[in-house]
């Protein structure tokens, strides 16, 4: 699965994770195996990932930084809501909110986002 890249490379690296992550979980589900584990740690993941794009916006006093956090917090609270769905809805749910989402979050708060930092980093 493939997902733009945004021009700040941690991010790039935090989302590349996020996507093996979920890549796993996605497998698990098409295939009718126990997925507890890994939803359990593409919830973490997500969380982390937040966390640290937050942390920077912070750090660098990005101008956007509630926006972007209110759209984070959206998804965390989707996912700790659907965390004992089953499988069926958990399948819905990545395809028709997620994954949609993450491309366009990418796309356009990310891509934003990124610019922003090399912009703040190249006058450092």
């Amino acid at each position: 699965m493939e997902f733009a890249k945004v021009a700040y490379e941690p991010m790039n690296e935090v989302h590349d994770k996020e996507i093996k992550i979920l890549e796993k979980l996605l497998e698990k589900l098409e295939n009718n195996e126990d997925y507890t584990q890994e939803y359990k740690e593409f919830l973490e993941d997500v969380k982390n990932h937040f966390a640290f794009e937050e942390g920077l916006m912070q750090k660098y006093d990005f101008f956007a930084y509630i926006p972007h956090k209110m759209e984070h917090d959206k998804i965390i609270n989707e996912l700790e809501e659907l965390q004992n769905s089953d499988r069926q809805t958990l399948k819905k749910y990545f395809d028709e909110r997620f994954m949609p989402w993450l491309d366009n979050h990418i796309n356009t708060m990310d891509t934003v986002t990124a610019g922003f930092f090399n912009m703040v980093n190249a006058k450092a």
